[in-house]
């Protein structure tokens, strides 16, 4: 079991991390990373403290996980599909059998250039985003296969037409961190 702590490699074998946002939902577990680089220390702090807020939008069989951190880190978005995950890692969640159910989301902040972890976050988001997400998940676990490419080319295409920031304003479910 891999250990990620602050101030320490998030992979020992590897140093350096592509520049990327990357939403993964993987044996049950959410998980929000962020391989930034130059980072400046406000980013830092806003990530570790600033107030979370979390947005779901859905459009052409591809979700997006959108959040925003404080004032330092503006609205951006991670696209995710079913099908992008390793099938041993894959499981559907369960319908919400609990209306107070949240689902805890891990979020991760590496510099990208060193690979170092500089901002752990754990936080729940409200049963109304818990429910939302969940059966947007479903709903792509029980959807036509989609392949890596057609993912990629389903994404762009709605990039190319709305920023992060769009995404949210039409968001089908918003809750800030710890609801």
């Amino acid at each position: 079991m891999q250990i990620v702590a602050i101030g320490k490699p998030l992979f020992e074998e590897r140093g350096e991390l592509p520049e990327a946002v990357e939403y993964s939902y993987q044996s049950g577990d959410h998980t929000l990373l962020l391989s930034m680089k130059n980072m400046h220390p406000q980013e830092i702090e806003a990530v570790r403290e600033a107030e979370a807020e979390f947005g779901l939008y859905c459009e052409n069989g591809v979700m997006f996980l959108l959040y925003r951190f404080g004032d330092a880190l503006p609205w951006s978005d991670s696209a995710f599909s079913w099908w992008n995950v390793a099938e041993e890692d894959r499981r559907i969640p369960a319908p919400q059998s609990n209306p107070a159910e949240r689902i805890l989301l891990k979020i991760i902040l590496v510099e990208s250039v060193t690979g170092i972890v500089k901002a752990i976050r754990v936080t729940t988001l409200s049963p109304d985003f818990t429910e939302k997400l969940h059966t947007a998940i479903r709903e792509q676990a029980v959807g036509d296969e989609l392949s890596r490419d057609e993912f990629v080319a389903r994404s762009l295409s709605i990039y190319k037409n709305r920023t992060p920031a769009e995404l949210a304003a039409n968001a089908i479910v918003k809750t800030k961190g710890g609801e």
